[in-house]
């Protein structure tokens, strides 16, 4: 009878993956890094985007950094812990210059300021990391791209990069060698996106000065030192490049983890990484990516702009969390439960699922009603 009311879930096939019969848990991948180091404990780093409700893929690689901690202290006997990097960065807003078309942009943290940057992470993901964390026994702590820039640490390194820019810019920039830098204005926020006007005036150990410009309030210089407080906007690879020197520094072992989209852009980051002198890039996990029936990254904003179509069998809460039928723990324990299976073997976790796949392995037929917030 008991069958008959929970039936077994629906079975996960995957391909051989390469390290088949290498590899049996995928925390194992860092372990050789543990060893080499002698360390006694690691930090997961993670990034989340502020800029609206999290979809299921940003839930999926989440809920991996629980699980990926849990392992690698139960498999290897040392303290884990995550940090999540809250990307309070993202553009809120947009406009083009009248007579040269170049893009302007402020960030959520600009636009919002930093009460209702909190309100937004607590909002979206305090609930979820608390039962995450409670059901895995692994800490975690959500740090502001606001407050990392803000830091000594993020400032020398910068700095240090500013050096050493003129190999860095042909990894970070390889088609281009570009690599700008953006100062939000002082009186308004906004800044230059792509930087064409922003312009390195001087660069030292210990500081450097740059010349940037705002549609409303003209030419204004920025003064960069380890003690000042110029928000300094960088690209993606130069920012996670900078990110990663920093988590270098902490006396535990720093990992990496992020959705499996991001491998190719690492590629660029390890080579960053070996431009100064005796570093090696941080060990990395790459999580299950979401995906649309087409085989691309499941993503809201296409969907949103009808540049891609819904994918079939994608239930409301898989693009918006706030929509889930139930309370924050039941879905934190169906992202455990379905993260689980997918790090039950390697060649589950090194591949993605479509929102079809994923409705079928929790043993859904189709999608239902959307209901309130948990």
């Amino acid at each position: 009878m008991k069958d008959a009311v929970n039936p077994p879930l629906p079975v996960l096939v995957s391909p051989v993956s390469v390290t088949a019969g290498a590899v049996l848990h995928s925390a194992d991948f860092i372990r050789h890094r543990l060893r080499a180091g002698g360390r006694d404990s690691i930090v997961l780093y993670a990034g989340v985007q502020i800029n609206g409700t999290p979809h299921l893929g940003t839930n999926v690689m989440q809920s991996a950094a629980f699980l990926l901690a849990q392992a690698a202290r139960e498999r290897f006997g040392v303290a884990a812990r995550i940090r999540f990097g809250a990307l309070d960065n993202a553009p809120y807003e947009t406009r083009a210059c009248p007579e040269t078309g170049s893009l302007y942009e402020r960030s959520y943290r600009q636009a919002l300021g930093g009460r209702r940057i909190e309100e937004l992470v607590a909002r979206h993901y305090g609930g979820l990391f608390d039962e995450l964390s409670a059901a895995t026994g692994v800490g975690y702590e959500v740090e502001t791209y606001t407050s990392q820039q803000s830091g000594h640490a993020f400032r020398e390194e910068f700095l240090a990069s500013l050096g050493l820019m003129d190999t860095l810019r042909w990894v970070l920039a390889p088609s281009s060698g570009t690599v700008p830098v953006n100062f939000p204005c002082p009186q308004c926020g906004w800044s230059q996106k792509f930087g064409e006007r922003t312009e390195l005036l001087s660069a030292g150990d210990q500081e450097a000065r740059f010349a940037a410009f705002c549609l409303d309030h003209g030419k204004y210089l920025v003064d960069v030192t380890p003690a000042t407080d110029a928000f300094i906007g960088l690209t993606t690879l130069h920012r996670n490049l900078v990110k990663e020197r920093v988590a270098a520094r902490d006396d535990a072992l720093p990992v990496i983890v992020k959705g499996a989209d991001w491998a190719p852009g690492c590629r660029l980051l390890d080579e960053a990484f070996l431009c100064y002198p005796g570093t090696l890039p941080p060990p990395r996990l790459f999580t299950p990516v979401v995906l649309c029936d087409s085989g691309a990254k499941l993503s809201k904003s296409l969907i949103r702009q009808g540049a891609a179509d819904l994918p079939a069998a994608t239930e409301p809460w898989m693009l918006d969390a706030s929509v889930w039928e139930g309370t924050v723990g039941e879905y934190a324990r169906m992202l455990l439960g379905l993260v689980s299976r997918m790090l039950s073997e390697p060649r589950h976790f090194e591949r993605g699922y479509t929102t079809r796949e994923v409705a079928r392995l929790m043993g859904r037929r189709g999608p239902g009603p959307s209901g309130g917030a948990g």
